[in-house]
């Protein structure tokens, strides 16, 4: 891909427990341009947190660690880089919104202060002049008084202001690559709109490529360019948005859609409107490694090859590739 500002390569992440290992994060590999926004989706435990502080090497450090693969950023792999070379790439090239603000920020700390520490650290600007940027960019953000808001606790703000405030801090040093993990969780639906919004607004503004998580398919389709669906740590659908939801080839995307709600589904005689699909069943526990496809226990299109061959992740067309044995067939089954 051109103008690619990150890749990953058959990424592994496993976290010890016990006598044995949780693979958190199985085998995945993709780049994303500059420019571009590339979202993960997937449920609850299937690694897209996971995979976003591995490429920050935010991972704990007792318990957790890469297995293998490579992370390559600026021709350098960050899997190899030592802790002070990748602290001083952290909030200033790469760059990341956490989901919860209030455990993300410092309490003790205005908010004013904390943007301005960070780019005193990364830019050398003096005290007054780093004071002047964070105000710059609480204004970018769209804070109102930003002077006053400036000079506030965490806790003086409300949720949306705060998860402003962590995309200023996040873009205060005009990152190369910004992971936006869940940015909109635990916000009202106005607020989430504004948010998203906004990263897109700062990111045509700057050029950085964005990774946006997120388990909202809609959230996909209004901000992002291509998008990776993971389940159980693996990578099982990869698709431009538009050929994702025009043509989703695996049979978890498309139960994964199916469980969206419908505003403009016609009601039915008797005036209630069907009840959302579920995918059956539970994910696999990933404390040993998975034989097969990991969710062809729940899907209604599984063979005897899928309970015992791991499918590949193999590339149809415009770049849509799917990890299924029976891509064909659940493709020609309308949704």
């Amino acid at each position: 891909m051109s103008d690619t500002v990150l890749e990953v390569q058959d990424l592994a992440i496993r976290f010890r427990a016990g006598s044995g290992y949780i693979h958190a994060v199985d085998g995945i590999s993709f780049a994303v341009a500059r420019g571009e926004t590339l979202g993960i989706v997937g449920e609850s435990g299937c690694g897209k947190s996971v995979t976003a502080l591995s490429i920050l090497r935010l991972l704990p450090k007792r318990g957790a660690e890469i297995a293998r693969g490579h992370i390559h950023y600026g021709g350098r792999d960050l899997t190899r880089l030592s802790e002070r070379e990748m602290a001083a790439l952290r909030g200033d090239r790469l760059a990341m919104i956490f989901q919860e603000p209030m455990t993300s920020l410092n309490p003790v700390l205005t908010v004013g202060t904390q943007i301005a520490e960070s780019v005193r650290r990364h830019r050398g600007l003096s005290r007054a002049a780093a004071w002047a940027h964070a105000v710059e960019m609480l204004t970018l953000v769209r804070i109102p008084d930003p002077d006053r808001r400036a000079g506030e606790y965490p806790h003086q703000l409300s949720g949306g202001m705060r998860q402003r405030v962590m995309i200023a801090l996040a873009l205060a040093c005009t990152p190369d690559i910004l992971i936006a993990d869940e940015p909109t969780t635990a916000l009202d639906v106005t607020i989430q709109a504004q948010i998203l919004t906004l990263i897109s607004d700062l990111q045509q503004r700057t050029g950085a490529a964005v990774v946006l998580i997120t388990h909202d398919l809609g959230v996909v389709a209004e901000t992002c360019q291509r998008v990776i669906v993971m389940y159980a740590g693996r990578v099982v659908e990869t698709a431009t948005v538009s050929t994702l939801f025009r043509s989703p080839s695996h049979p978890y995307t498309r139960g994964l859609m199916r469980a969206l709600p419908h505003l403009d589904e016609a009601l039915p005689e008797n005036g209630t409107r069907r009840r959302l699909a579920e995918i059956p069943g539970l994910v696999p526990r990933l404390t040993h490694s998975i034989n097969g496809c990991a969710f062809a226990p729940r899907c209604a299109f599984a063979t005897d090859r899928c309970r015992t061959e791991t499918p590949p992740l193999m590339a149809a067309e415009d770049g849509h590739a799917v990890a299924c044995w029976e891509a064909a067939r659940v493709a020609a089954e309308p949704l």
